[in-house]
């Protein structure tokens, strides 16, 4: 295989961002977070990027989605165009953003979901990086860019809308072992050792 891709998705603040930026520099392969992804679909899609990050921020509802958002990819019909509601126009636009950008070269995608839309591509590694909570808000503590009065609260609510969002988008659970080559927990495993085991992971497959 030629490139390989690495669809990297964390429960929020394990680790993950900083799993992925050794990652890429020991692989000397490139990352993509949500907002590099937003930036392409954004110009490629003429959408603009407040309505993208304005979406990431909403609690979805599966229950209102008659099927997964990629349902309508491929039908250049306008009517069905039209009918397809924002929130699922813009994840169309991320998931071609995302396809575009592992087209040719061995990358890291780092942005929910991500797994679902390269469910297909046989050269992907699919990972979930998870810690535990009491290490979870100890990094939340440490960000600064965020200010709260209850740090249990705000991570519960991350939680929810982590599973609203992939939930409305795939119909599955976030956590769903078959849509995963690996689960990580950074907790019990560490940084180093998570990124030694996917750099192991990206060599044997490049092998092949």
């Amino acid at each position: 295989m030629n490139n390989i891709i690495f669809s990297i998705i964390e429960e929020d603040y394990s680790n993950g961002k900083l799993i992925v930026k050794k990652l890429s520099k020991e692989l000397k392969i490139p990352f993509y977070y949500d907002k590099d992804i937003i930036e392409v679909a954004s110009k490629n899609s003429n959408i603009n990027k407040k309505i993208f990050y304005t979406i990431e921020e909403w609690k979805l509802n599966k229950f209102i989605s008659p099927f997964p958002a990629d349902f309508s990819i491929g039908f250049n019909i306008p009517y069905f165009t039209d009918f397809v509601p924002i929130q699922n126009k813009v994840f169309i636009e991320k998931s071609k953003a995302i396809k575009s950008l592992v087209k040719e070269k061995s990358c890291i995608i780092f942005s929910k979901a991500s797994n679902y839309i390269l469910k297909d591509y046989e050269n992907c590694i699919k990972v979930l990086i998870y810690s535990k909570d009491i290490d979870r808000l100890k990094v939340l503590k440490n960000d600064k860019a965020i200010v709260v009065k209850k740090y249990e609260k705000y991570l519960k609510k991350l939680d929810k809308k982590l599973l609203s969002y992939y939930g409305y988008y795939t119909l599955e659970s976030f956590d769903n072992k078959k849509t995963y080559d690996i689960f990580l927990n950074s907790s019990s495993i560490g940084i180093d050792n998570c990124v030694n085991i996917l750099k192991i992971l990206f060599n044997s497959k490049i092998r092949l």
